[in-house]
């Protein structure tokens, strides 16, 4: 059985276009993300999950280690986070949305749930949607959990990832706060599902 349809796109993108290494992690996603949308045609389910891969190289580009995804969290129910960086002192969840529409009300909910039970994580939406992400932060007090938006395809992304890159994430090790240890992306991860070496 090949590989899941998601993972054979990322790889083309790849393919067609080899990662140029002095791209910021903002201009990668651009890069790339533009790359997808003049090559293939435009599915909400695709386009997130398409996304959701760009951030995550992205992030493993920077060098940040232990990145699990779409991972649930002990005592945290009925909450799926996209990416989450596990520190003992800190640790970080990301709601990845090509765009926003209602779904940050969601992501708001989770980020207030995860923090009633580990209160150091910080919150974040990363997003393609700047009109979107604008129209937000003329109302950010309203949010209960979440720590803020970022524009993935611009420097606040790389501003986000300089943050990152300051701490060393682990694996949750045998407390119980991931679920699921088998979805993480360490370097083997990268290598097998999209044939990068990190």
């Amino acid at each position: 059985m090949g590989k899941p349809k998601n993972l054979e796109i990322t790889q083309h993108l790849f393919s067609t276009l080899p990662i140029d290494a002095s791209l910021t992690p903002g201009e990668f996603i651009k890069t790339y993300w533009e790359l997808y949308e003049a090559e293939y045609p435009s599915n909400p389910s695709t386009n997130g999950t398409i996304f959701e891969n760009l951030v995550i190289i992205a992030l493993g580009r920077a060098g940040i280690k232990n990145i699990y995804f779409q991972t649930e969290l002990t005592y945290v129910p009925s909450a799926i986070f996209d990416v989450f960086l596990y520190h003992p002192e800190g640790s970080y969840a990301l709601s990845i949305k090509t765009t926003l529409r209602e779904r940050w009300k969601q992501a708001d909910l989770e980020a207030l749930a995860i923090k009633q039970v580990h209160k150091d994580v910080k919150c974040f939406v990363i997003t393609l949607s700047e009109s979107e992400v604008n129209a937000r932060r003329r109302n950010d007090n309203l949010y209960a959990g979440l720590d803020g938006f970022v524009i993935a395809n611009n420097d606040e992304f790389d501003t986000l990832v300089d943050e990152l890159v300051t701490k060393e994430f682990q694996v949750a090790g045998n407390m119980p706060i991931v679920k699921t240890n088998e979805k993480r992306y360490d370097s083997e991860k990268f290598l097998s599902n999209f044939n990068l070496d990190f």
